[in-house]
């Protein structure tokens, strides 16, 4: 949006959404004569997504153009 003759701002909004991951882990132990001392296992789930927010100012150089021509009617 232009608000004054070389001006404009901006505003952008961005989501990504890139799915999600599961992963299992498991562990066991056992002693040197075969018998069971632990199990354990873990379940992890991750979710890849954002939302970004972009706000700029620019300034437009107009070196040797001529400006727009705005219409009127």
């Amino acid at each position: 949006m232009m608000f004054l003759p070389n001006w404009s701002a901006k505003l952008e909004y961005l989501y990504y959404d890139l799915g999600n991951v599961n992963t299992y882990v498991g562990a066991a132990g056992v002693d040197p004569a075969g018998a069971a001392l632990y199990a354990a296992a873990l379940n992890s789930s991750t979710r890849f997504d954002g939302h970004i927010v972009r706000v700029g100012v620019n300034y437009h150089f107009h070196w040797g153009a001529a400006a727009p021509v705005l219409a009127k009617y």
